[in-house]
């Protein structure tokens, strides 16, 4: 089965948005708008990080379920953290 290329718009806090795309198993890609984040104040950054996971988050779960795979997320910013997103069960 191929995999559809996915296209998902999200609003973020600070006037924020970004586009998540992505052809399942080959790219993934964030598009910013108005332009890449820089937020100074430590309590928005975090504010908005908690934000931007989420709905990344969201979008990943998608491409799990379309690729029928789970997808590992590696952040490098504050802290090196991991996430697994898992592509749901078929019952």
């Amino acid at each position: 089965m191929k995999a559809a290329f996915l296209e998902r718009a999200y609003s973020l806090p600070h006037g924020y948005s970004v586009t998540f795309c992505s052809n399942p198993g080959k790219s993934f890609e964030a598009r910013w708008s108005p332009d890449v984040p820089q937020i100074r104040k430590a309590r928005q950054r975090h504010k908005f990080l908690e934000a931007y996971r989420a709905v990344r988050r969201e979008f990943l779960k998608e491409v799990a379920a379309t690729m029928g795979s789970n997808v590992l997320v590696i952040d490098t910013d504050e802290h090196m953290t991991s996430e697994s997103i898992l592509a749901p069960t078929k019952h």
